[in-house]
């Protein structure tokens, strides 16, 4: 898979202070319809996991900051961007309603919006937002999220983040490609355990992504992904 133009990971969505501590906003997106019920007890297990992992290492902690966004007929944010050393425990999530896609773009601009600000005040360079979004289905907004996605990515907006996709489940291999500029990865369609086995596999990913991205201090793409296949982006020239 060639990696799209807005693939550098050492492009920083804030170059206007020299020097000082660098970081990479990070927002693990989460698909908690009402499809997701028979996994919520392995989400929220494995989101503490995920946590504890990165409270574990000051070094993963200090690079990447992390928030968790959940997201069905409304968006929700379970972990503001946050020092990871001041988490006392994670809220629980719910699996309920429906996949708006649209509601969850616009949240997410306005998260990241707010925390390259809040970064940039606490002296830290931030590096483009990458995004990991986990989903088992389609959008139920039909066509409307296109337009909350294109002023998420809009080339004029200096923080437009990247994404990395897994889709599993009911998921569409042409949303995932489309929503997605480093990688998309999707599940054979399965049975209900080949589906739980799914999800446990794409967040271990995302956690070994981030711990290899603080080892080197940059976004470390994964190429391959245990039980999935790549989804090959189509590029623009």
């Amino acid at each position: 898979m060639e990696p799209h133009a807005d693939s550098n990971a050492a492009e920083h969505a804030d170059q206007r202070e020299p020097g000082g501590q660098k970081g990479l906003p990070t927002y693990l997106v989460l698909d908690t319809s009402g499809s997701m019920k028979d996994f919520e007890h392995l989400l929220n297990s494995t989101l503490t996991e995920v946590v504890d992992t990165l409270y574990a290492s000051p070094r993963v902690a200090e690079f990447i900051h992390l928030s968790i966004v959940s997201f069905n007929t409304r968006p929700h944010v379970v972990l503001p961007m946050t020092d990871i050393s001041q988490l006392t425990g994670l809220p629980v999530v719910e699996c309920r309603g429906t996949t708006v896609y649209g509601a969850m773009f616009d949240l997410l601009r306005d998260q990241i919006e707010g925390d390259i600000g809040n970064l940039r005040s606490n002296g830290v360079r931030a590096y483009r937002p990458v995004v990991f979004l986990l989903t088992d289905g389609i959008p139920s907004d039909g066509a409307a999220w296109r337009s909350s996605f294109a002023a998420l990515r809009d080339p004029g907006w200096r923080p437009r983040p990247n994404l990395i996709t897994y889709g599993f489940g009911g998921a569409s291999e042409a949303i995932l490609e489309e929503v997605s500029t480093l990688a998309a990865y999707i599940a054979e369609p399965g049975r209900e355990a080949e589906n739980k086995k799914a999800l446990s596999s794409a967040l271990t990913s995302v956690m070994q992504t981030l711990v290899a991205s603080a080892s080197v201090q940059r976004l470390q793409v994964p190429h391959e992904v245990e039980g999935y296949k790549s989804v090959p982006l189509e590029t623009v020239d």
